[in-house]
């Protein structure tokens, strides 16, 4: 940190027509209080490999994304079949429930059905 002072100092007396690279654009900075240059914890290095694990790591959610939407799509269709099969469960009740209704009801009157006529 105080190395980083010191490098002001010397860009606010060192004469600018004397200036490697580094200080000049240091000094650019510092007169327009500019603190990009000074340095926050972070290597340009470590920023690459964050990018390229961020990368990694954006390609396995969206492995996981077209994943889940297989699993939506096939429990969706699957859905689908279950209500259709119990609307037919359903229908072959209701058609029961009404055979049954009118072979009782059959029974108790006295109409004669095919079976009494032979």
């Amino acid at each position: 940190m105080w190395h980083y002072l010191y490098f002001i100092v010397l860009i606010k007396v060192k004469d600018p027509t004397e200036f490697t690279g580094p200080e000049s654009y240091v000094y650019d900075m510092v007169k327009v209080s500019n603190l990009e240059w000074f340095p926050r914890l972070r290597a340009i290095s470590l920023a690459a490999v964050e990018k390229e694990g961020e990368q990694i790591e954006l390609k396995g959610l969206h492995a996981q994304l077209l994943n889940t939407q297989v699993l939506v799509t096939t429990l969706s269709q699957q859905l689908m079949e279950l209500k259709d099969q119990m609307a037919e469960q359903r229908k072959n009740k209701k058609r029961i429930g009404l055979l049954s209704s009118a072979s009782a009801y059959l029974q108790t009157s006295n109409i004669p059905t095919i079976d009494k006529l032979c």
